[in-house]
């Protein structure tokens, strides 16, 4: 793997750190006005039209013809442990345990994607790489000072996490051979795609529809909610976009890591804008986050600046 395709990988991988940050902030304004599981459904599936567009102008048509059987498997299997069951899982586990809880599992994210990518990637660590890992654990799991049972919700959230964890395994070997566009649109077009019919299935297809049938006059009109699912859905493909544009260029480990930096600017966001009163842990929380950011980005900025100077 080249140190310039490392470098690019690592500075998309912090942009998108900085969108997660602000999807998860809007997402969860967005839960208050539309249930969770139709609005990751609906949201989800415009995505994936968007990804169909982008792939269809991006003049990439021409892979879908070239691949093999086992790509399309590999295609399709992310589209269904990436897209579909994880989110799934997440947010009816979210009806049983506390917000706070469900996001303290799903921060363990990037401890799974290491264990996996070290196994099955055979992605070697550097001494830059565990001190960054050692502070955001440090961080995330015992400044918090946050207890959790294991009951249904938490299980459910744990496999959300671990689906994700491997679909990070996955997508990167899929990326080798074909664009990060494609894999986009398998994603979020059969994840999309895959929650609709689970919405429908669950009894939720009216909610659904009242996204567009419900009259003008309520109070969360449907072109308020409209207007919630194309603004979250356009925040989540910018940030899947650049995701997987990180994911193609640098290790999935490190990819990882760098995206805990969305807890962040979750807390500069909920402190600016939704009057939320953050806490010195949270305080420290993102002041040591921010330092083992720094610890790899540094490196990473000094290395692009020399390129583009010797060009």
């Amino acid at each position: 793997m080249q140190k310039n395709n490392v470098t690019k990988g690592v500075l998309l991988a912090f942009l998108a750190s900085l969108i997660s940050g602000i999807a998860i902030f809007y997402s969860k304004i967005s839960v208050s006005q539309i249930s969770p599981l139709v609005l990751t459904s609906s949201r989800n599936f415009y995505v994936g039209i968007l990804f169909l567009l982008l792939f269809l102008f991006s003049g990439k048509l021409h892979e879908l013809k070239k691949l093999s059987k086992k790509q399309f498997v590999l295609l399709s299997l992310i589209g269904l442990i990436g897209g579909a069951l994880p989110f799934y899982l997440f947010f009816t586990g979210l009806q049983f345990i506390p917000a706070i809880s469900a996001n303290l599992i799903q921060k363990s994210l990037f401890i799974w994607v290491t264990i996996l990518a070290v196994i099955f990637l055979k992605e070697k660590l550097n001494i830059t790489y565990l001190i960054s890992f050692t502070l955001i654990i440090i961080a995330n799991f015992f400044l918090g000072k946050l207890s959790l049972s294991l009951g249904r919700g938490e299980i459910m959230v744990l496999a959300a996490t671990l689906l994700w964890s491997g679909e990070n395994i996955l997508a990167k070997k899929v990326l080798k051979n074909v664009s990060s566009e494609l894999v986009g649109l398998f994603r979020m077009g059969i994840g999309g795609s895959l929650l609709m019919l689970t919405t429908i299935l669950t009894g939720k297809g009216p909610l659904l529809l009242n996204i567009f049938n419900q009259p003008a006059s309520a109070e969360a009109s449907a072109g308020k909610q409209l207007t919630i699912v194309f603004i979250g859905g356009t925040i989540l493909f910018f940030y899947v976009f650049t995701w997987y544009k990180a994911l193609k260029y640098a290790p999935a480990s490190l990819v990882s890591l760098i995206l805990t930096f969305a807890v962040v600017v979750g807390n500069i966001l909920n402190g600016s804008f939704a009057g939320v009163r953050i806490l010195p842990k949270d305080i420290n929380t993102s002041l040591l986050i921010s330092l083992a950011l720094l610890i790899i980005l540094v490196p990473s900025l000094v290395k692009k600046l020399h390129f583009l100077q010797s060009k």
